[in-house]
């Protein structure tokens, strides 16, 4: 899987790279070079959002974690690991592979109606609220500007008649190491670190 780099953070799946050294061996050499190995809990750092953030619908992600909607909050997440997001709730759906209910782990995004809803061709199925799940039976998301940022239980947050979806966009079982890229490298995707660990011919 190839992820698309956020300012200075790339995520890397190394093994999606099929590089001709060990993991360990690829890790070094990436040191050498100066990218730097980030420890990233995205739960962890939405809980700490909880009751600090102030929601203001069309935020702009310049001024995330501070100020957020919804979709901003889940793509500052995100970011945090290195991985880019669109930028809308409806947008985010298309990007991640569906994830069956009830089927749900951290990390996962899950989709309602809203006050406003934006869609593609299928108004009955527009989406306008995104959280994220935080554990089995809880979402955290930026709820509204009376609540801010909130952690709700997983029923509430999907009524039947709001439910959208649920998406994710980290394979279980993948194995993603978040690297801080260091000045003067031009990390557009993952897979631009794998050309400079594997030596030209």
């Amino acid at each position: 899987m190839i992820y698309r780099s956020v300012g200075n953070r790339c995520a890397v799946h190394l093994d999606s790279l099929k590089l001709p050294m060990s993991e360990e061996k690829a890790l070094e050499a990436l040191r050498l070079k100066g990218f730097r190995l980030l420890d990233v809990d995205m739960v962890d750092l939405a809980r700490q959002s909880l009751g600090k953030c102030k929601f203001v619908r069309g935020a702009k992600m310049s001024v995330a974690p501070q100020i957020v909607d919804c979709a901003s909050f889940t793509k500052w997440l995100y970011a945090q690991c290195g991985i880019w997001m669109p930028r809308r709730s409806v947008q985010q759906r298309d990007y991640g592979d569906e994830v069956k209910s009830g089927e749900e782990i951290a990390m996962d995004l899950v989709f309602t109606t809203g006050i406003k809803n934006y869609y593609r061709e299928d108004i009955p199925n527009g989406v306008g609220h995104v959280g994220i799940v935080t554990n089995p039976g809880t979402v955290i998301h930026a709820a509204s500007e009376t609540l801010g940022v909130v952690e709700s239980p997983m029923e509430s947050f999907i009524i039947d008649i709001k439910f959208r979806g649920i998406r994710r966009y980290i394979p279980t079982g993948s194995k993603i190491h978040t690297f801080e890229i260091p000045p003067g490298f031009d990390i557009e995707t993952s897979d631009d670190i794998r050309w400079l660990i594997v030596p030209t011919r």
